[in-house]
């Protein structure tokens, strides 16, 4: 299914503001669950590792830990069965490793006596955003061709080329809005004529599902 963008331009410090701050989980009866998340950013289709330790309330070995999963702000008012489930070792350790496809709230339920729940853990996913120059020693004043990918599918948003400026900071020199290449994908390309030598990448700012993607960096030295 194609990821649609559903609120365009929002601030990523107020959009996640709520949902980054965890509330330290309740031990009942003596039972404990943590919960972490390394790493907390991901590119998408990177994994990340959810890991912690079931604590207190007697033997903790063989205790079943199901993760619980929430993908829409405000995050922690709608989890859901992530589908997996794992068991902890004799040190009351567990872990997942998982892929998630959008920025996504995560939650432990510890079947222990008594069950217990997890503070909650937010992992954000960036889209991956592919750069490609069609010529990366232009002569001076010739055009370049900036092209790539961008996924998941994101049509309609804009590929943002920026140039690396004298202060190290980036400048967007050029915008071209992405286009449909497969349910998978949107691909973007633009000709920019270049007269000097420069670090160039190319960002795709964030929606509700996804946070800014960055490409790698990619260098064009001028000559003649």
């Amino acid at each position: 299914m194609r990821t649609k963008r559903l609120i365009p331009g929002l601030a990523l410090p107020l959009a996640f503001a709520g949902a980054a701050v965890a509330v330290a989980a309740q031990p009942s009866g003596g039972t404990a669950v943590t919960l972490e998340a390394t790493p907390t950013i991901v590119v998408y289709s990177n994994p990340t590792t959810l890991s912690g330790r079931v604590t207190g309330g007697g033997d903790n070995n063989d205790v079943k830990v199901h993760l619980e999963q929430d993908t829409s702000r405000p995050y922690g008012d709608g989890y859901t069965p992530a589908g997996v489930t794992a068991t902890t070792a004799n040190n009351g350790k567990y872990s997942f490793t998982l892929k998630p496809r959008v920025n996504t709230q995560y939650r432990v339920d510890a079947k222990a006596s008594p069950s217990v729940t997890s503070s909650p853990r937010l992992v954000l996913v960036r889209m991956r955003v592919g750069i490609g120059l069609s010529d990366s020693t232009p002569a001076r004043g010739r055009l370049v061709r900036f092209s790539g990918s961008v996924t998941p599918a994101h049509d309609g948003l804009k590929a943002r080329i920026q140039k690396r400026s004298s202060t190290g900071r980036f400048v967007t020199v050029a915008r071209k809005a992405l286009t449909d290449a497969g349910d998978a994908r949107s691909a973007y390309s633009r000709r920019i004529r270049i007269y000097r030598d420069g670090v160039y990448r190319v960002k795709v700012a964030g929606d509700s599902d996804h946070i800014n993607g960055f490409s790698r960096l990619r260098t064009i030295n001028v000559h003649g």
